[in-house]
């Protein structure tokens, strides 16, 4: 359960979808001056982050009324330069303590004092997480004349884990090299898949090609009309279920653009090394398995039976249930009376 902030202390890295009390200004300082004097009566445990939250605080304040004054001492830009983050997820899912030390970090980068966020961000033997993100967010205020900050949320795959060793996607690219032999649309499609097995094998050597993983897919929503699919994904569906090729023309360029709305092309089609990905309607994703008929002798006894198998099905896991594994799966069924 989420904590609601305007009744609990804990602190929390998410937004909660409660709105939080607030205090006017007077009241708000009338309670902490209350608080104050009530724990001078009472033990005190102080942390050296305790004490440097303070100092900060009190630099916050001088920075802010000095900001022109000081502005050489920090940046080089005039005005207010924008930093951005960028993360997959929803304001009830993202961590905003992990993107507050991302834009101190983003900050950091144009910072004229290389070693400003060092100095700020504590590193004491009592040290959290959570002193991390406050003297993050700290830092951000003190230099907010200088900044403007913005946090931006996407769709998208978080992470993705590759399985086994680079050798065993080694042997699934080569084994890409047979499909010439069987005509023109499997040798155009082996073009198709090459670059793409190809990053996952470079994956393995620690330097993982996020833009191509940003373009996996992406849905195209046609209101009253199709939807489409464009991506790499689309590499996957090249023929339709019954057999019809969907790919990339064999015989034509590609144009740039494809599937036009009211007469404007506006989805564009995927380049990556030198093969094309085109966009496909929806309803023309084809299914992820197949099926075969079989006929069993049970000792005497026949039937007519399906054998199927492929991608039926995903798996969820993790604590969070935040992960999903394709589940290949496999199975086989007596037909019923009047099964086509």
């Amino acid at each position: 359960m989420k904590p609601n902030l305007s009744t609990s202390p804990t602190p929390s890295s998410k937004l909660p979808r409660n709105s939080c009390e607030t205090h006017g200004d007077n009241e708000t300082k009338l309670l902490v001056a209350k608080s104050f004097f009530s724990l001078l009566s009472k033990n005190q445990n102080y942390r050296q982050y305790d004490v440097w939250m303070a100092i900060l605080g009190q630099f916050n304040f001088y920075v802010n009324a000095h900001a022109e004054e000081l502005r050489s001492h920090f940046v080089v830009h005039e005005g207010k330069k924008e930093v951005v983050v960028i993360d997959v997820g929803t304001r009830y899912t993202v961590d905003f303590g992990v993107l507050a030390n991302r834009l101190s970090d983003e900050i950091q980068k144009n910072l004229v004092d290389k070693d400003l966020r060092n100095w700020i961000l504590p590193n004491f033997s009592t040290t959290t997480d959570n002193d991390t993100v406050i003297c993050s967010v700290l830092m951000m205020a003190t230099l907010s004349a200088y900044f403007d900050r913005k946090i931006i949320l996407r769709c998208g795959i978080p992470s993705v884990t590759l399985e086994g060793e680079k050798a065993d996607w080694e042997k699934l690219l080569s084994r890409l090299d047979k499909l010439s032999e069987f005509g023109a649309e499997p040798t155009a499609w082996a073009a198709l898949l090459r670059p793409i097995l190809t990053r996952f094998v470079k994956a393995f050597d620690g330097d993982p090609d996020v833009d191509f993983w940003n373009r996996v897919c992406h849905v195209h929503p046609g209101g009253s009309g199709p939807s489409y699919l464009s991506g790499w994904i689309t590499a996957f569906c090249v023929w339709t279920n019954q057999g019809k090729w969907q790919g990339p023309s064999l015989t034509e360029p590609i144009a740039p653009f494809a599937f036009g709305f009211r007469g404007k092309s506006t989805i564009p089609v995927l380049s990556v090394d030198d093969a094309q990905y085109s966009p496909i309607d929806t309803s023309d994703i084809p299914i992820g398995f197949c099926e075969v008929d079989i006929k069993l002798d049970d000792n005497g006894q026949l039937f007519d039976c399906i054998m199927v198998a492929g991608h039926l099905a995903s798996l969820v896991e993790g604590e969070e249930e935040d992960s999903l594994r394709p589940a290949p799966t496999w199975f086989m069924f007596i037909k019923s009376a009047g099964w086509a």
